[in-house]
């Protein structure tokens, strides 16, 4: 398996291998394309806020924290608390929890991207 694909099925394995009670898969199914969609978002210029990642689903800010609550449940995703784009009041930045084995699959694929 690709390096790549090794890291997009980590991310997904932690979200299918652990089961909160009464969830139903396809609200597992929706934290994977959240999961993944911070993990492509993250490091882009502008910041990864819940209200951003909603405007990319059409989705509501209570929905959208809902779904990003349940991931930094289960130690998926952290969220770093920064003022909103109007100073006045506070948004949440949003990345992928650094893990050991995510931090290897992004090594290897940065030093597979290299020789390209």
């Amino acid at each position: 398996m690709q390096p790549e694909d090794e890291l997009i099925w980590h991310l997904v394995k932690q979200i299918v291998d652990i089961v909160f009670e009464n969830e139903t898969p396809a609200a597992r199914l929706q934290q994977v394309a959240i999961l993944l969609t911070i993990n492509a978002l993250q490091d882009h210029e502008e910041p990864l806020t819940t209200r951003r990642l909603g405007d990319v689903f059409g989705l509501g800010t209570a929905q959208t924290s809902r779904l990003v609550l349940r991931l930094v449940e289960r130690g998926l995703v952290e969220r770093q608390r920064v003022h909103n784009r109007q100073g006045r009041g506070h948004a949440y930045v949003l990345r992928v929890t650094n893990t050991p084995e995510l931090v290897a699959l992004r090594h290897a694929i940065a030093g597979g991207n290299r020789g390209q």
